[in-house]
């Protein structure tokens, strides 16, 4: 198992270094709208809430542009009934899940090192920050995995895959917003009860969606 999950992983990556297209989404998305934002504002927002609201909404729609792409193109490479011939289910989940992950991950330090640069905002905590942000990062990738592979079998790219997401990822949306105002605040905390539930809210959506992938791998 350990090696097919790992020739599904270096399948993707290569076909993605091949393609570029992950990268293109991200870059032309999240790099254009912060910088949009930073001088559209020019400055003039001072809420924290709302300092972490923005870039959380960025790195949101940033993942949902990107994330159901690795289905999409099961789909349209017609590789999808060869994964399911020739390997369990799980190991597409897990696969495309830890390539999601780091996506996500990836994303999220892109997005706040171009926002924290063009905006000035002033980060006093900046590990708890990193912390949350890669809490944060690993939850969407775990909430938003199977959705997109049933958006991807809907055979509806983008609008679909955000409607069905959002609901989902709302939770950890407004813990991950709060935790993240708090960072750019002076005041002392400790982030502490912020990553549990975050990660605790990935394990549990990540147990559901490995019972549910194999039902939804056969459709393709």
């Amino acid at each position: 198992m350990i090696k097919a999950l790992w020739r599904n992983i270096q399948k993707d990556i290569l076909i993605e270094f091949r393609s570029r297209i992950i990268v293109s989404i991200v870059l032309s998305f999240s790099v254009i709208v912060t910088i949009s934002i930073g001088f559209a504002t020019g400055g003039i927002i001072n809420s924290p809430l709302l300092h972490a609201a923005i870039l959380w909404i960025i790195i949101f729609f940033s993942g949902m542009n990107t994330l159901s792409h690795v289905f999409f193109r099961e789909i349209e490479e017609s590789t999808a009934l060869f994964g399911v011939i020739h390997y369990p289910a799980v190991v597409i989940y897990l696969s495309k899940l830890l390539i999601n992950c780091c996506v996500m991950v990836v994303i999220a330090i892109m997005v706040i090192i171009i926002y924290v640069f063009v905006i000035s905002v002033s980060v006093y905590h900046g590990i708890y920050l990193i912390a949350i942000l890669i809490a944060g990062s690993l939850s969407l990738a775990f909430a938003t995995t199977v959705i997109g592979a049933i958006a991807a079998l809907a055979g509806a790219r983008g609008g679909l895959f955000t409607i069905l997401a959002f609901p989902v990822v709302l939770p950890l949306f407004t813990v991950a917003i709060q935790s993240t105002a708090r960072c750019f605040e002076q005041q002392v905390f400790s982030p502490l009860s912020a990553i549990i539930f975050l990660l605790a809210f990935s394990m549990v959506l990540g147990m559901v969606s490995y019972l549910l992938f194999p039902y939804i791998w056969r459709e393709f």
